[in-house]
């Protein structure tokens, strides 16, 4: 399995979106080797996977900016 379909797996099941729905909600962060992803229809959450499988996952109470900086700092909610 790729990395990129791992990471996408993993957003998908902590999110509870289809694989494909997980893929298309998604943006890469390249400078923290992860990607963003997002339920578009959901209560807001979010979720920013590393190329690692680590993960932080965030509720809509946490704005982008602030999600991604804890990332880069090295908080993570699981792996």
């Amino acid at each position: 399995m790729s990395t990129k379909t791992a990471v996408a797996t993993i957003a998908a099941r902590l999110l509870g979106l289809r694989f494909n729905d997980a893929v298309r909600n998604s943006s890469g962060l390249p400078a923290e080797a992860a990607t963003h992803f997002w339920d578009p229809a959901g209560e807001g959450a979010s979720v920013i996977v590393g190329s690692d499988g680590t993960y932080l996952w965030a509720d809509s109470s946490v704005g982008s900016a602030d999600h991604l900086a804890e990332f880069a700092a090295g908080r993570r909610t699981g792996s």
